[in-house]
């Protein structure tokens, strides 16, 4: 796996400052060429009584030059030994995003999670999910915790997050990829189908066992096709909680999963995108 193209959107948050750090070591260990997009986006018009909209004045020329110097003095601190392009444009964020790696070929966003709360588990931030959902190119996403840790991980420890359709055997060589060029320990990780909470009694387990033994089954064979004999973890339950669970118990520096579409068969761990980026406690890369 290599990137040679990284865009990262800053907007100037918290989260985009705590996930400097890490885009900054992604970039020098793949050797990359690094971009700073940030998206003004235009003043809405405001009303007053049943009066038309009303447009403040605003000095336009003087908000884009006051944005690119504020991206300098972003890329000058926290990129000091990088040459490192920047660019601001008006419009909406994640169309700004969109036509940007369209037209310029990025391989790989990186990108910050905004969660708030008790409630973070419910909010991704809009242009995250709507980059999530409508592009295809990997997209690395920053922990999705209160307060991510500014220093970047070595990547040490690599879980693989897959379900059994046969794509995920390329998933699985991406991440041998990874784990050869930065001496990483990867583990692979599968949610099994189970009971809900509370319907435990009227579950079978033989079933249950047959589901276990049918996806370890799957899992060696997905592995012989990508020449890999990385350990496997099991578990029953929601991909979100298995991921999240596995990740936490193993002290993951980062997630792989791959990424499809959202309408694609709801069995598939890859429509689970948001969940397990959410839950996972440990930056997320989505293929």
């Amino acid at each position: 796996m290599q990137f040679q193209n990284i865009l990262f959107p800053v907007d100037f948050s918290n989260r985009a400052y705590s996930c400097a750090p890490h885009i900054r070591a992604m970039s020098e260990r793949f050797g990359a060429s690094l971009t700073l997009l940030h998206a003004l986006e235009a003043p809405q018009p405001w009303f007053a009584g049943m009066e038309a909209p009303v447009l403040p004045e605003i000095d336009y020329q003087q908000l884009e030059a006051e944005a690119e110097v504020r991206l300098e003095d972003f890329a000058a601190v926290e990129f000091p030994r990088q040459l490192v392009k920047s660019k601001v444009v008006w419009g909406e964020p994640a169309e700004i995003i969109e036509e940007f790696v369209n037209a310029n070929g990025a391989d790989l966003i990186a990108m910050p999670t905004h969660g708030r709360g008790i409630f973070r588990a419910a909010l991704l931030g809009s242009v995250t999910s709507k980059v999530l959902h409508d592009l295809k190119c990997p997209i690395w996403t920053g922990a999705h915790i209160e307060q991510p840790p500014n220093e970047p991980p070595c990547w040490n420890s690599i879980l693989c997050a897959i379900d059994l359709s046969a794509e995920s055997a390329g998933l699985i060589a991406e991440a041998a990829s990874l784990s050869r060029q930065f001496g990483s320990a990867v583990r692979l990780v599968h949610a099994v189908p189970g009971p809900e909470a509370g319907l435990e009694r009227y579950f079978d387990r033989e079933f249950q066992s047959f589901l276990e033994n049918t996806a370890r089954k799957a899992i060696a064979d997905l592995q012989r096709d990508a020449g890999t004999g990385f350990e496997v973890c099991l578990a029953t339950g929601s991909p979100g909680r298995v991921v999240a669970h596995a990740a936490q118990h193993h002290q993951a520096d980062l997630v792989i999963i791959g990424r499809g579409h959202l309408r694609a068969r709801a069995a598939r761990l890859r429509t689970h995108a948001h969940g397990i980026i959410q839950n996972a406690g440990c930056p997320v890369l989505s293929l």
